[in-house]
């Protein structure tokens, strides 16, 4: 898989969307994780209204950055679920099965499938610093001795499965 970071490829020049602030990507990311709105309104001193609308907003914000992203690099979107931040397309340019995230961590990544040499890349312990951490927040375990190619093969294969997108 090939990493483009799109936080340093100029999302600064598209203002029509924002990233969601922190506090609504808290909620998105609790929300995703199954805690209950009652349960992150009392945690963060808000109503439950609040809870709803912010994560309503976050996603709206999410969708909206995988788009862009999307449309940025010639994606055909396929599959797109904002509640948790990945989106599945096509890119007729290198003719890959692309996946996009996000992250309020890791902001907004275009992986392209392919087979690489992980250990010549530059990228290699960036991938696999970004891949593990997407891991951990989607609740998954990644055995410590596979390259990034693999570790984006296995992660992404497990959250289509999580999503009922097998």
């Amino acid at each position: 898989m090939k990493l483009v970071n799109l936080l340093r490829c100029g999302f600064t020049m598209f203002s029509h969307f924002r990233y969601p602030t922190k506090q609504q990507s808290l909620i998105w990311l609790k929300r995703r994780r199954n805690v209950p709105p009652s349960v992150i309104a009392k945690e963060l001193k808000v109503s439950r209204p609040f809870v709803s609308q912010a994560q309503k907003i976050a996603e709206g914000r999410i969708k909206k950055l995988l788009l862009t992203a999307a449309q940025m690099n010639r994606i055909s979107v396929e599959n797109i679920n904002p509640e948790f931040g990945f989106a599945i397309g096509y890119n007729p340019a290198t003719d890959a099965k692309t996946y996009i995230t996000y992250s309020p961590e890791f902001r907004v990544q275009v992986w392209f499938d392919h087979e690489g040499n992980c250990n010549k890349c530059e990228l290699h312990s960036e991938c696999d610093r970004i891949l593990r951490g997407l891991a951990v927040e989607w609740g998954f375990s990644i055995p410590k001795e596979m390259d990034p190619t693999q570790v984006a093969k296995t992660l992404f294969n497990k959250i289509k499965g999580a999503l009922g997108w097998e």
